[in-house]
């Protein structure tokens, strides 16, 4: 095992774990994908990186600190605590908050400079006052950060986030009235990988009622990874890549993933185990709980030591396989 261990070149990693398996997250594979997904951009278009749910299950901080130092100026976030985290961690550029703003998360939010996403008057009237009791009747930039600046969100056609379109007037004509700074507008799409007819039509309400603010310069997005992918709102001022920026697909349909394989994504993250067992077991044999699999010939079973914890299902079962320097191996 010493020597497969130094062929393979993850005895350093064996070792920095503790035990038997680790997962490896390959930064400069997220970087060239968001260079993938660049290009089917508009020149003008920039990428808000998202970062939420400890970047997909990536590492947030690491992510968020690789691509900060490599040009990227815009990150994404769930909540009031992820954002706060990339703030401690030293991110210093803009985070939006994608979440239904909150007021209990009001102080958090103005601790860490966050940028919530509001649908509604009754957040804009707390998050005023809550600037005006820290003596800033003016809401600005400094550092190079919008002080106050918020996210309007409108709901045109997902029904779970955002203000009808016939109320977005109102908050913009209440953020204008008290200096709040608008930093964009937007929506978000609810199957933009394979219904591109409704896709197209959330998209058109959109426009249709962001059209005057447009023209008055205010920025607005729409585009998730699967309307990236399927190039859709990508020539307006954001485009919020998720899951495709780690080399994963949309959904799990053929379209997703065959989509995500045609445009050169790759995965950034890899698992690695040693096996803790190899059995050599004669027809019949039965393996794994529930009997899941039956030797139909004398066969070579190898015992991976990860489970529930490490986030391996019992339905990943007969859907996989291992790579080997044997070649692949199915899992069961």
């Amino acid at each position: 095992m010493g020597k497969e261990r130094n062929k393979s070149g993850f005895s350093k990693e064996f070792s920095l774990a503790r035990r038997p398996t680790f997962v490896r997250v390959n930064l400069d594979t997220i970087l060239d994908n968001l260079k993938i997904l660049k290009n089917h951009l508009a020149k003008h278009t920039e990428l808000i990186a998202v970062v939420k749910a400890n970047a997909y299950g990536h590492g947030a901080v690491a992510v968020s600190r690789f691509l900060e130092k490599h040009g990227i100026s815009h990150f994404a976030v769930a909540t009031a605590l992820e954002g706060e985290e990339l703030r401690n961690a030293g991110i210093h550029c803009n985070i939006q908050v994608l979440g239904n703003a909150s007021e209990d998360e009001i102080q958090t939010l103005y601790e860490n400079r966050l940028i919530p996403t509001v649908a509604n008057e009754k957040f804009l009237s707390s998050w005023l006052r809550l600037w005006r009791q820290q003596q800033r009747n003016t809401l600005c930039v400094e550092d190079g950060l919008p002080i106050g600046a918020v996210v309007l969100k409108v709901d045109t056609g997902m029904s779970r986030n955002g203000c009808q379109p016939s109320q977005l007037w109102s908050l913009v004509e209440y953020c204008e009235n008290n200096n709040i700074p608008i930093h964009s507008i937007m929506t978000h799409f609810a199957q933009s990988w394979d219904d591109q007819i409704f896709t197209q039509t959330q998209m058109n309400t959109f426009m249709e009622v962001t059209a005057p603010y447009r023209e008055r310069g205010i920025k607005v997005h729409v585009a998730n990874s699967g309307a990236i992918l399927n190039k859709i709102g990508v020539d307006l001022d954001y485009v919020r890549p998720g899951i495709s920026m780690y080399g994963q697909a949309p959904d799990t349909s053929d379209f997703g993933i065959n989509a995500t394989k045609t445009a050169g994504l790759k995965p950034a993250l890899s698992w690695h185990a040693k096996a803790s067992a190899v059995n050599d077991l004669e027809p019949g044999r039965v393996v794994g709980y529930d009997q899941t699999y039956r030797c139909t010939s004398n066969e070579r079973v190898a015992v991976i030591p990860i489970g529930y914890a490490d986030g391996y299902l019992r339905n990943m079962f007969k859907n996989g396989y291992v790579s080997t320097e044997d070649g692949p191996w199915q899992l069961h």
